[in-house]
């Protein structure tokens, strides 16, 4: 699951993902269409940008958390991330980030779960 505001991004996540073998639900750019989606399905993982314009996506961490859903933080404010907010703890990977360290990580948490 891809959950990030920037189109570009989230195209370019999904390169990453689609030309690794995963298959992707999304992009979503907001929290309702995320949280819409989860009421469908369950990813094995998710991506979730913290801050999504308005809004961050701690309520989506929050649901993905409740449903047993590892998912990973991706932010341009890490600090934000790291220090503010009640949020389920869970790895976080700035922006920029490096394509092959993000599957790395995907790869740990899929075969984890």
């Amino acid at each position: 699951m891809i959950v990030e505001d920037d189109p570009f991004i989230a195209m370019d996540l999904e390169d990453i993902f689609l030309s690794s073998g995963y298959d992707v639900m999304g992009p979503f750019a907001d929290v309702d269409s995320g949280l819409k989606s989860l009421g469908q399905s369950l990813p094995d993982v998710a991506m979730l940008d913290y801050n999504l314009g308005r809004e961050t996506s701690i309520p989506l961490a929050r649901r993905l958390h409740e449903k047993n859903v590892p998912f990973i933080f991706l932010s341009g404010q890490v600090e934000q991330v790291v220090i503010g907010h009640d949020r389920p703890k869970r790895p976080v990977i700035a922006k920029p980030f490096n394509p092959q360290r993000l599957l790395n990580v995907v790869g740990e948490l899929v075969h984890a779960s």
